[in-house]
């Protein structure tokens, strides 16, 4: 007679390795039996301290040796009230409970090995998104601080944000993050969390900067080509957050020196609309009331087309006010 499993759902499968992150700060639980998700999580997630004193979200992330050579290209997201599914094939996926601050899923061990992959469409799609769904409103911007004022640069992808972010912190100013900013929902200023510790550039990156002529350009799991790099590396000064006190949309096909102009209060809600578009009705609320605290600040487009005048107008501008 064929033998039946006692656990055809692997619902009681052992994962024996545990540990604390604290991504942005905020503690998170992993559990695996594989050292290298461990090995993965460490890698993007070490550098950040505990900030939040909250019970943990936790995310269960089992390993088998699975049938497919490879995983699929596109990572399918699905969400509906407090459930999201994160599904790339079916031994490929995460699924996020908001309400209980828990996630499990299942990646084959060829995936667990590709650590970049492994972190960008599972750990942090999965585990990132049970913490920003408990603590955090997310912004899709860079964000950079001089003399105590933080200056968030947004805009769609290309913008400018990396480069300006770097340039700046070259010149002297204070590095937060790239290319994603977290709103703190539990405060009532302006205060964002970053990733000081990475940053992302755009493979003709050297022609600006020459100190990266010798950095590798690789493929990231998203698809895109890039630079990536541990800011630690650059010599340049960091912090994991800091109040926003102004935030400024880039147009860097301008041709004026760093020209500054007022962003209606309307237009700027509604771009920060789409970050709100799952989770319970709830949190949806909170991200919404999260934002209308970014458009008390000054909202500004500016046109550039020199990076040296776009960081002389933003000295100007947390100097002088304007």
């Amino acid at each position: 007679m064929e033998k039946v499993s006692q656990d055809p759902v692997l619902s009681a499968f052992e994962l024996p390795l545990r540990r604390t992150f604290y991504p942005f700060g905020f503690p998170l639980e992993l559990e695996t039996n594989s050292p290298d998700v461990m090995a993965a999580a460490a890698e993007g997630w070490c550098a950040f301290q505990q900030m939040f004193d909250e019970e943990p979200v936790r995310l269960c992330l089992g390993v088998r040796e699975g049938s497919s050579e490879s995983i699929s290209l596109e990572t399918v997201v699905r969400s509906r009230e407090h459930l999201m599914s994160i599904v790339a094939d079916p031994e490929n996926f995460v699924v996020c409970d908001f309400n209980s601050g828990f996630a499990f899923g299942w990646v084959t061990e060829r995936t667990a090995a590709d650590h970049p992959l492994l972190r960008y469409r599972f750990l942090i799609a999965g585990g990132g998104t049970l913490i920003e769904q408990r603590a955090f409103v997310a912004l899709h911007g860079a964000l950079v601080v001089r003399n105590g004022k933080g200056v968030m640069l947004a805009g769609d992808s290309f913008a400018g944000k990396s480069t300006l972010a770097y340039a700046c912190a070259r010149a002297g100013w204070t590095y937060v993050s790239d290319d994603g900013v977290f709103l703190v929902r539990g405060r009532s200023d302006r205060y964002a969390l970053g990733d000081p510790h990475t940053i992302r550039f755009r493979p003709d990156a050297p022609e600006l900067f020459p100190e990266l002529a010798d950095r590798l350009v690789t493929i990231r799991p998203n698809g895109k080509l890039a630079i990536e790099l541990f800011t630690r590396d650059l010599g340049i000064d960091t912090a994991p957050g800091c109040n926003i006190d102004h935030v400024i949309y880039l147009n860097r096909h301008g041709a004026g020196r760093g020209i500054l102009s007022h962003l209606p209060k309307e237009w700027v809600r509604q771009d920060c609309a789409q970050y709100a578009a799952f989770g319970t009705k709830a949190t949806r609320e909170a991200q919404r009331n999260c934002y209308e605290r970014i458009l008390n600040a000054p909202l500004w487009e500016m046109q550039y087309s020199d990076l040296d005048d776009a960081v002389a107008r933003l000295e100007q501008l947390v100097n002088n006010g304007g």
